[in-house]
């Protein structure tokens, strides 16, 4: 970083972080607050009368999006009227727009059947253990369902297309598709991973699953018997130097305003409101090393949802390039796996060589498991029924050499297209590296030019190849949704 990068980058995270100790006090970002009615969400316009369903425009089913993305996460959205029930009004103008698939995945009319989001990883071993029965129990009375759903969607696949493509508000690019398509990596051995951080945490079990999800946190690096005490920023502290991050290379406008959710135990969510304008952001409460990689991947995801093109059909600004949004995630959460932007984002030092050393390692960690979801996918093909299922979960995890729950695995299995695009990111990434190191050299991070091309391979092309093809060849015109773009200048 050059000195005046660190003098401007300095600059704005001073701006962003003033008094995030009392509160959250980040430009464009505020808490959410549960009510009856979310009044004072400032990205909202007073709905028009439209004196019945035959006024319903655009702008009414915009809203209605929003509303349902806040009632699922739990707040009030802004009309009085619940946003699920206007959906079942406006189905004629939704289907017009070709947004069905999409209200159905909102309202949950599509959505596969999920166990609990939060497992409580408390630090004592034995609660640990009590509250992953409780959540393998829960999962179990959702086998048949799961089973059921899977197999609706492979039938539903014709002419040998895949299932986990099916459904999309649009296809897949080509490109994108035979890349998701003939990812492959074999299932790794995670148990000595997870043994080598049980033994930092002073357990005797690793490879139990009640232990190594909690181990994933890097809880052991936050324990008494770690070899040192290390302190890690507060959540507030963390999200504030991140964002600072981002928007130094104008990455994060501050007019994509941003709702933060705080939610003990969760793991890091950006969920579109509006693309562009609104996000929600959930968080935990409590910051360990692994927080600094979500929160990362969920920062690169807010900034997809604000450089999205705000006149586009909202079929178009609601469909993203899996491949795309998981390798640029990729590439941001690789810059937090150096120490050296773990001190700036508030680690000590001694701190943030650890941290970093346990990224990699989580990294890792978190592409195995999603070998292992792609050798289930594989293996299902052959299963007949539910019980058929298990059998093939409880073989694939074997591998691993972890104890892993069959009835957890197979719940994993709807969301087996961003197991893929996580996978199939690792390459698309080091081509995106390579084009920058050709171009900038190793340290293209600290050239203000490279940073300038990547928003604009990012808001000139809405597929992974054309993000791609635009770093190579920069300054060419590119297609989006069939229409030929001039790429976005942007000041250095």
């Amino acid at each position: 970083m050059t000195r005046d990068q660190s003098s401007k980058w300095q600059q704005v995270r001073t701006v962003l972080t003033g008094h995030t100790r009392a509160g959250l006090e980040i430009d464009g970002f505020d808490e959410a607050v549960l009510r009856d009615r979310d009044e004072d969400s400032g990205a909202f316009a007073e709905l028009p009368d439209a004196g019945g369903d035959d006024g319903a425009t655009v702008e009414d089913i915009e809203d209605l999006l929003a509303d349902l993305q806040l009632e699922g996460a739990g707040l009030a959205g802004c009309d009085p009227e619940p946003a699920v029930q206007r959906a079942r009004r406006l189905d004629d103008e939704i289907a017009f727009l070709g947004l069905t698939r999409l209200v159905a995945d909102l309202t949950g009319a599509a959505a596969p059947p999920q166990a609990s989001a939060v497992l409580a990883l408390e630090g004592d071993e034995n609660a640990r253990l009590a509250a992953y029965e409780r959540q393998r129990a829960g999962a179990g009375e959702l086998v048949e369902a799961t089973w059921q759903w899977l197999s609706a969607r492979r039938r539903a696949a014709e002419d040998g297309r895949y299932w986990w493509a099916e459904g999309r508000l649009r296809p897949l690019p080509p490109c994108s598709l035979r890349q998701l398509a003939e990812v492959s990596e074999p299932v790794p051995d995670l148990a000595s991973i997870a043994e080598s951080w049980a033994r930092a945490a002073g357990l005797r079990d690793g490879a139990a699953e009640h232990n190594w999800r909690w181990l994933m946190l890097g809880e052991q690096l936050c324990q008494p018997a770690a070899p040192a005490v290390h302190r890690l920023p507060r959540l507030n502290e963390l999200l504030a130097s991140l964002v600072a991050e981002a928007r130094g290379h104008g990455l994060l406008p501050p007019t994509h305003k941003v709702k933060l959710i705080r939610r003990p135990g969760t793991v890091p969510r950006a969920t579109p409101v509006r693309m562009p304008g609104y996000s929600l952001l959930t968080a935990p409460t409590r910051v360990t090393p692994a927080t600094v990689r979500q929160l990362q991947r969920h920062i690169a995801a807010l900034t997809e949802h604000a450089l999205r093109p705000k006149h586009a059909p909202l079929a178009e600004r609601w469909t993203l390039d899996p491949l795309r949004s998981a390798g640029w995630a990729l590439l941001l959460v690789h810059r937090v796996h150096s120490p050296e932007l773990l001190v700036r984002l508030g680690l000590e030092e001694h701190t943030a060589v650890t941290a970093a050393r346990f990224l990699a390692e989580h990294e890792r960690f978190c592409r195995g498991l999603s070998a292992v979801d792609l050798a289930l996918d594989a293996a299902l093909r052959d299963c007949r029924s539910a019980e058929g299922a298990l059998d093939a979960a409880a073989d694939v995890a074997t591998r691993t050499g972890l104890r892993m729950a069959p009835e957890l695995l197979l719940l994993r299995q709807p969301r087996i297209l961003h197991r893929r695009s996580h996978l199939a990111a690792g390459a698309w990434y080091e081509s995106v590296l390579g084009a920058l190191t050709d171009r900038f050299g190793s340290g293209w991070a600290q050239r203000d030019e490279a940073w300038a091309l990547l928003l604009q391979a990012l808001t000139s092309s809405d597929t992974a190849t054309g993000f791609l093809g635009a770093l190579v060849a920069p300054g060419r015109t590119s297609h989006r949704g069939g229409r030929r773009l001039t790429p976005v200048a942007v000041a250095a």
